[in-house]
């Protein structure tokens, strides 16, 4: 019976092992000057270096969305995911390099600042490069003149 209990306790605190973080090499760039009705775009670049990424999820972590100041015409592979903030571009393997480029065209006029982080769109919605103090974020500031 003790065998039992050791064989169950065992497998409970094998459950509990931490999983290996996400992680990627992340660049990012995106349109910061443009009149409304021009051309925008913003570009991520990453290889993974962890393990797979179930729905990659582009989050806007701040107020501005880029998807809400722009009207997209090309999501470069993602969907609108307007319920997380975010743009869902689909599992991202491990070891893997993918690249998204979302265009647009600016229609309000303003100053925005954005803040991008990476996560996955599933439960337990990860952060890639996630540390104790935050996850990795890519930010810039767009103005969009009349």
């Amino acid at each position: 019976m003790k065998l039992g209990g050791l064989v169950a306790l065992v497998l409970v605190l094998t459950g509990c092992d931490n999983p290996v973080p996400l992680a990627a090499t992340v660049e990012a760039s995106a349109t910061q000057n443009v009149a409304i009705g021009g051309r925008a775009q913003l570009v991520v670049k990453l290889t993974n270096t962890g393990p797979a990424i179930p729905h990659l999820g582009l989050v806007f972590m701040t107020a501005d969305k880029w998807y809400e100041h722009h009207t997209v015409s090309d999501f470069g592979g993602c969907t609108l995911a307007s319920d997380s903030s975010a743009f869902d571009c689909g599992d991202v393997g491990a070891g893997a390099s993918a690249s998204f480029v979302i265009v647009g065209a600016a229609k309000d006029a303003g100053t925005f600042h954005y803040q991008l982080a990476l996560r996955e769109l599933v439960r337990p919605f990860d952060f890639v490069n996630d540390h104790p103090d935050g996850a990795d974020l890519q930010k810039w500031d767009e103005m969009i003149t009349p």
